[in-house]
This record gives C-alpha cells, structure tokens and sequence, in this order.
C-alpha cells in the first residue's frame, strides 16, 4: 500500500477497460483510458503541468491568484491545486455548467463567476482576461486553451501510456475537442509512432465550430467552448476526421456506460464512446484497436436534466 505526500502523485498512470460487456459483437476492439481514476479528471493532469512550469519560470509568486475561464474540469483541477499550495483561485464559468460544479469549487475554497450561458466558454473567458489584465500583475491566467503546456503534458504522460497499454497496437484515437490540448498533445505523440493512426475528433453537433459551423447551445459541458483555440490550430492538420455527437446519443451512452460496464462518468465521456461505435461499424476498421478517453466521474452530472434521472424509485408506507 501506497503513502503519499501530496495529491499530485497520485496523477497519471490510469487503467484502460476493454469495453467487452458495452460493446459484446462488436467487430472491432473499443478501450477507454479511465482518466476518471485521478484525483477528479482527465485536466489533472495539463493543470499539474501548467502550474509546475510557470512556478518554475517564476511566473506566479506566493500569493498570485489563478485564474481561468472553464466549463468545469480544468477550473476544479486548478482549485483543487491551489488549496493544496496555497494559491486563491477564482474561475469564470458559464451559467450553464452543473450546479455541481459550482459546489466543488467552492469545496476547494474557489470564488466562480458565473458569465451569460449565451457566450459560453467563449465569453468566460473574455471576461477572466479582462479581470487578468485589471489586476495590476497580481492575478496569473492559465490560459488553458492556448498554453502549449497542455498539450505537452498529454504529449508526455497520456499518450506514452495508451502506447504502452495497446502495446503499440493503436489504429484510431478518439479526441474531444474543448481546450484541444488533449487533441494537440496525443495527436502530435501518435503520429511520430505511427503516421497511419487516425486522429478522430468529435464536438457538440448543435454547435461544430471546430468543423466550420456555428456556435450554438448544446448539453455535451466539456466540449464545444464556441471558438477554435490556438491548440487547435497547432495541431490542426494532424486531424483526420471531426465528427459531430447530438447531445441525444451522447447521454443514452453515458447511460449506457452506467449500466453495462458500471462505470458512471460525464457526457463527453458518452459521446466518445458513441464515435468509437460509429467507427466500428465501418468494415475497414473489422479487427482494428480504437481508443477513447471517460475523462470524469458522472457525479457532477446528477443535476443535468435528462441524464440521470431517477425515474425508477419506490416509496413504502
């Protein structure tokens, strides 16, 4: 048995499920690189590195405020990060995140913001920018949709750990688009092993702006921030594919995870594995090993209408 001295190291080195009870015909092979299994999230992991590397640059100073704009995972990695070291944290979100989320910033001593759903990360964002800028050099903004540690931190840790797992024989990795630093990072590390994996991303389907159209409200909280971010741009031409997941398939897969393979994770988790059944029902992938990510618990998903509702629950008298 393990003892540590800090949160951090318990980062990293996630299993990986065969999707065998979700998928029992399925003609090829579907894995899930269980990042629910850190501390809280996939964003662990690009948030650990962010920060280490601007403390090591000097960037932020004892007392600096960490500041992001979020739709949930990377905002409750960096609170919970800052509770640790010591650091205030303040994030803006869309109203129309999960009022779970809300309650676990504030758990780790976060002030959130919340900004028009409207704008979506989009507008979060503007606004954590402004309020950076206002600050006199005493807020520090992560930056979490442009800082190249992001990627990096995938491209370094993520990726070398499904190479290792699919020992190597990987024919397709599905990729959400949100920040696109998970997208940057393990589309960058996949293609120098082997140019022939397909990079699948997928965005909201009521508003694909990674795939040229325009943004418009969707429930898949995670993905779709509303504008193309500069990791996007980095690695854009690393993308073979973007396909986009109705919010509809999206939940009754996430239900579907619960109920066959018992795990309980978010939307964008659901979404992925809907792309990785599309992609296996198409001959040429008979066979082959396709790889997705469940990057969160579905606990802070409860209050999202029509995902898990309990409309199965009994009184006694």
């Amino acid at each position: 048995m393990r003892i540590i001295d800090d949160f951090t190291e318990l980062i990293g080195q996630t299993p990986m499920l065969r999707c065998k009870k979700l998928f029992p015909e399925a003609p090829a092979q579907v894995m899930a690189k269980l990042e629910l299994t850190n501390p809280m999230s996939v964003k662990d992991r690009p948030v650990r590195h962010i920060i280490s590397k601007a403390i090591a640059r000097g960037d932020i100073a004892p007392g600096s405020e960490l500041v992001e704009a979020s739709s949930g995972n990377t905002a409750i990695a960096i609170a919970m990060f800052g509770a640790s070291a010591g650091f205030p944290v303040k994030i803006f979100m869309s109203e129309l995140c999960s009022v779970e989320r809300f309650q676990i910033l504030n758990a780790f001593g976060a002030k959130v913001v919340l900004t028009p759903g409207v704008e979506h990360t989009k507008g979060a964002r503007a606004r954590a920018m402004k309020y950076c800028e206002d600050s006199g050099g005493k807020a520090y903004f992560v930056n979490q949709h442009s800082n190249p540690d992001n990627g990096e931190a995938h491209s370094t840790t993520t990726g070398p750990e499904i190479w290792e797992q699919t020992e190597g024989k990987l024919d397709a990795m599905i990729i959400g688009l949100g920040t696109s630093g998970t997208f940057e990072g393990l589309s960058r590390y996949f293609k120098q092993q082997n140019p022939d994996i397909q990079i699948v991303a997928f965005e909201p389907a009521s508003s694909p702006v990674y795939s040229g159209g325009e943004m418009g409200k969707h429930k898949l909280v995670g993905i779709g921030p509303g504008f193309v971010t500069d990791n996007f741009k980095r690695g854009e031409e690393r993308v073979d594919e973007i396909v986009r997941v109705p919010d509809g398939v999206a939940f009754e897969m996430t239900k579907r995870l619960a109920r066959t393979e018992g795990i309980l994770a978010g939307v964008t988790s659901g979404a992925s594995l809907w792309v990785a059944e599309q992609l296996m029902q198409r001959p040429e992938y008979a066979g082959k090993t396709i790889c997705c990510i469940i990057c969160d618990s579905g606990e802070r998903y409860l209050s999202v209408e029509g995902l898990f509702p309990a409309d199965n629950v009994e009184r006694m008298d």
